[in-house]
């Protein structure tokens, strides 16, 4: 399997399923206390994480990810995943 497959089954099987249950709980919590703008502010930044996933899902789909950006991908992902399990 190549980093680019790698990477494609990891955001389809795992990233986009735990970003969408992330935005739709930040979104009822954003409906529940309006006027909290870290909340807002989160749900911007998650969103907006979901759309560079997207767009990274279409590269792949077009054939255009490297192996090395996908590698670099998912170095990032796995940093991201260690330093939340530090907190």
């Amino acid at each position: 399997m190549t980093k680019v497959e790698e990477l494609e089954k990891l955001l389809k099987e795992d990233i986009m399923v735990e970003l969408e249950e992330s935005i739709e709980d930040l979104v009822s919590k954003v409906k529940k206390n309006k006027n909290n703008q870290d909340l807002k502010e989160e749900l911007k930044y998650l969103r907006d994480v979901q759309k560079y996933f997207d767009d990274v899902l279409v590269d792949i789909d077009k054939k255009i990810l490297t192996n090395e950006d996908a590698d670099e991908i998912m170095d990032a992902l796995l940093d991201m995943k260690s330093e939340n399990q530090e907190v």
